[in-house]
């Protein structure tokens, strides 16, 4: 009886299609994952201008693929293999990678706890305690999608044999819109979960005609207080 290896589902949403910086670090990643000892399928959804409704559809597909861990990944993202085995490997249902905004400031996707001197809060394998966090570039397991379905009853669609979830449902609540990424963070959160990032990854987050590449961790080691700030 051989090891089942357990099943990767990359899930990308695009209108039209992925930028050339994330085909080619798709194709260079997939040998490593594959390398740890990864299946990997891929999971499209091209054309759909409803964000939630797209990332929904996709889920579908890879819980029909018998998918272990979705991947959710933005078409304008790049990254390079070791990033995307780091993700895939630090432990936990909800982990993500955060990236910049497109915009000349260098300024972060997301939110997390800080300790009373403002300082985020770290996990033991130096991962950030989250509290919202961009479907970019996270990582969520069967598990985690099990325990969202329990709690969110109301999410879920489609016939009882088969259901699908709204997963990344957005819209108003208490007074606040929320986008589709912050809204799954809040729901997550509220049902018991954990929300990690790994903030030592390069991720490059392009436009039409630039990128903007960052890394977290080194953007916190430069702030007042950390061991790179200015004297």
């Amino acid at each position: 009886m051989t090891d089942q290896k357990a099943l990767l589902a990359f899930a990308t949403p695009t209108v039209t299609q992925p930028y050339p910086a994330y085909l080619a670090a798709m194709e260079a990643c997939i040998p490593a994952v594959e390398a740890c000892g990864y299946e990997a399928k891929l999971v499209f959804e091209v054309g759909n201008p409803y964000i939630s409704g797209a990332r929904a559809t996709m889920l579908r597909k890879a819980m029909d693929a018998k998918a272990d861990i979705v991947i959710f990944i933005d078409h304008d993202l790049e990254w390079s293999p070791d990033d995307m085995v780091k993700l895939i490997q630090t432990r936990g249902d909800v982990v993500a990678g955060t990236y910049r905004f497109k915009k000349d400031d260098e300024e972060y996707m997301g939110a997390w706890r800080t300790d009373a001197e403002g300082r985020p809060v770290v996990r033991d394998d130096g991962c950030v305690v989250a509290t919202r966090i961009p479907a970019g570039f996270l990582k969520i397991t069967k598990e985690a999608v099990d325990r969202f379905m329990k709690a969110y009853p109301a999410l879920v669609y489609g016939p009882a044999y088969n259901p699908s979830v709204d997963l990344f449902n957005h819209g108003a609540h208490e007074g606040v819109f929320w986008g589709e990424d912050y809204a799954f963070s809040r729901n997550w959160l509220a049902c018991g979960g954990e929300i990690a990032i790994v903030p030592d990854l390069n991720l490059t987050h392009h436009s039409a005609d630039q990128a903007f590449p960052g890394n977290l961790h080194r953007f916190l080691l430069r702030q007042p207080g950390g061991s790179e700030a200015d004297a």
